[in-house]
């Protein structure tokens, strides 16, 4: 199930809990609605597990197109 069928509640459980779909953070509107979420809920946003997020987000990018192209 798609991420952008979630609550924002469960979407900021997601991100406090590392739980989001890599598909979600590889996808630009998967990524998009995620931080759509965190800027209506940033106070319930955890600070660490949202950089955390990013560098798992950064890393399965350059994992699926190493070469930047």
């Amino acid at each position: 199930m798609s991420i952008m069928s979630w609550s924002d509640a469960q979407i900021v459980r997601a991100i406090n809990n590392g739980s989001v779909p890599s598909a979600d953070l590889i996808s630009r509107d998967g990524w998009s609605h995620v931080c759509r979420v965190r800027g209506r809920n940033f106070r319930l946003v955890d600070e660490e597990a949202w950089q955390d997020l990013c560098s798992q987000r950064g890393y399965l990018q350059n994992r699926s197109n190493p070469r930047g192209f």
